[in-house]
């Protein structure tokens, strides 16, 4: 490390209201005070080699090592005198985007950052052997599919490159030269990098692509994976036709046996309600009608069971392909997840009428059981009759019956 540097590294924790230029200047203001001959020796070495090229105190310019009495000293760092140190990874990346220094230092330390400067240099490298087009004198790359896309070098910032070191080395391994299908998988990755890219404006692209290689990296292993198995939208749609046709058919006749239960056992119901007969205590006729209602109902409930078992297959059978789907997922793959959509929709509507039935069949055993207490228990006939009573007609009651004379 050159010894600027150095020296200037036991100045900077005296230096506060530190402020990095566009044109590579550092203004700072330092606390002084003459009787620190170990501060002032520094700040003359940094003077003379032109590290700190002005002294002001109150806009006016001083010179060491007459800097005059205490105060605030307003310091103008050139950075440029400095070889390898950086106030910051973002001044950093702007001066090396894609090639560290051999030596170098960042004041602001953080081990995200130095961790995510070296994955993205890596990556640039590595792009470098890649891309279309390289253009070294202008810091920039191009991708080219059906258009050129110009990527700078210098379009990141350093909190963009955080989440690299993750991804980076799956991604170097996936676009490895060794692979015989090499060709094809760097255009995989080359197509879903535009994809996300091409729309952007060119300052912002390169940071976009670190924070998403993960995405990118991830859609074109998908890409190569439909490659591989010589996949086509079409087959796709061909074969959940045919496995929809299935789903379908499966759904209607659970539909079938629900619409039978809800029509028999209402009828059953109101067969059975019309058979009992309020008695004064317990009678074998009643309870006969009732528990012979309440095992038409179980069975009844039992088959709810067994459609229910049916429903979940077809709900796991819709879940695998779906899942299978996703990972197959292509551009024109909208019209597939409508498809799914409405066997979706449909498999909800079968399964809610199903719990209407078995609602319903509670229910109907409630009431039997209800109608069976009310007939064996006289004091709730006399509360709620369960019929009306029958009534004598005036008429027969004024009749009066005149008896034969012999």
């Amino acid at each position: 490390m050159a010894q600027a540097v150095e020296t200037f590294l036991k100045l900077r924790p005296r230096l506060r209201e530190v402020r990095e230029q566009e044109d590579g200047w550092i203004l700072a203001l330092f606390d002084y005070d003459p009787k620190d001959a170990d501060v002032l020796g520094l700040l003359t070495e940094l003077h003379n080699s032109g590290v700190i090229s002005e002294f002001r105190r109150e806009d006016q310019r001083v010179f060491p090592p007459q800097l005059g009495n205490s105060g605030a000293l307003e310091l103008q760092i050139d950075s440029g005198k400095l070889p390898g140190y950086f106030e910051s990874y973002d001044s950093l990346v702007k001066s090396n985007p894609d090639a560290s220094p051999h030596e170098f230092v960042v004041w602001a330390k953080s081990d995200a950052f130095r961790d995510g400067y070296a994955a993205a240099c890596a990556l640039l490298q590595f792009l470098k052997s890649k891309a279309e087009v390289w253009d070294a004198t202008g810091q920039r790359l191009f991708l080219v599919d059906q258009q050129a896309v110009e990527i700078p070098l210098t379009s990141y910032s350093a909190k963009q490159t955080v989440q690299m070191p993750t991804h980076l080395s799956g991604v170097t391994r996936f676009l490895d030269n060794e692979h015989l299908d090499a060709d094809a998988r760097w255009a995989f990755f080359r197509k879903a990098s535009l994809r996300l890219l091409r729309d952007l404006p060119k300052e912002k692209r390169l940071g976009v692509l670190m924070e998403n290689l993960g995405n990118v990296f991830d859609r074109a292993q998908q890409d190569h994976s439909l490659y591989l198995e010589r996949f086509s939208f079409e087959d796709l749609l061909k074969n959940f036709d045919e496995k929809r046709l299935k789903f379908v058919g499966d759904l209607n006749q659970i539909l079938a046996s629900i619409q039978t239960a809800l029509i028999a056992v209402p009828i059953g119901f109101f067969l059975i309600a019309e058979k009992f007969k309020p008695t004064n205590g317990w009678t074998g006729q009643n309870i006969v009608l009732a528990a012979g209602g309440l095992v038409f109902f179980a069975l009844v409930f039992v088959l709810s069971l067994n459609q229910g078992k049916t429903l979940e297959g077809v709900k796991l059978a819709l879940i695998d392909f779906q899942t299978e789907q996703k990972r197959k997922v292509t551009d024109k793959s909208e019209r597939l997840r409508n498809l799914l959509a409405t066997t979706w929709s449909q498999y909800g509507r079968v399964r809610c009428l199903l719990w209407v039935v078995r609602f319903l069949l509670l229910l109907f055993s409630a009431i039997i059981v209800a109608a069976l207490l009310w007939c064996s228990i006289t004091a709730w006939q006399q509360f709620l009759p369960y019929t009306a009573k029958d009534s004598v007609s005036p008429s027969a009651t004024n009749n009066l019956t005149i008896p034969k004379v012999p």
